[in-house]
């Protein structure tokens, strides 16, 4: 009788562990989705800052419209791991090849740049993407 109490006792301990660890784990997931919704709306709103300034808009030059938003496109490189997988992300589903695709694949360039890897020879946000896969495969 002893033994059975015993081994019921064990098996309820391990149990209620396995559930804390799972519980934990789910947490930390819900941690993380949540961290990238948040990067994300703060990514896309700096996006839509960088790309919709009047006074660039005549402007070919994408560099002209980061130089003229300086500050959002720095908050955009601050996201540093997580704002590059979101903007890769982002370029992998976007249609576009166009400014916001450009300025994307700038910011993940300067991101890597941080952990030299640098990719160059590229002159859009998708051309940018295929060099990227190719070495990141």
């Amino acid at each position: 009788m002893r033994g059975k109490l015993i081994k019921y006792l064990f098996a309820t301990i391990c149990l209620a562990i396995m559930a804390a660890c799972q519980s934990n784990k789910t947490i930390d997931q819900e941690i993380e989705r949540k961290n990238q919704t948040i990067i994300g709306k703060q990514l896309n709103t700096n996006l839509e800052t960088i790309i919709t300034n009047k006074k660039v808009q005549i402007s070919s030059n994408p560099n002209d419209y980061i130089k003229a938003n300086q500050e959002q496109y720095d908050e955009i490189i601050k996201t540093g791991n997580d704002g590059l997988e979101y903007l890769v992300k982002g370029l992998k589903q976007s249609k576009d090849n166009g400014l916001k695709e450009w300025i994307m694949a700038k910011a993940c360039e300067d991101i890597l740049k941080e952990k030299k890897q640098i990719i160059t020879g590229w002159s859009t946000g998708k051309e940018w993407l295929n060099k990227y896969e190719q070495i990141n495969r």
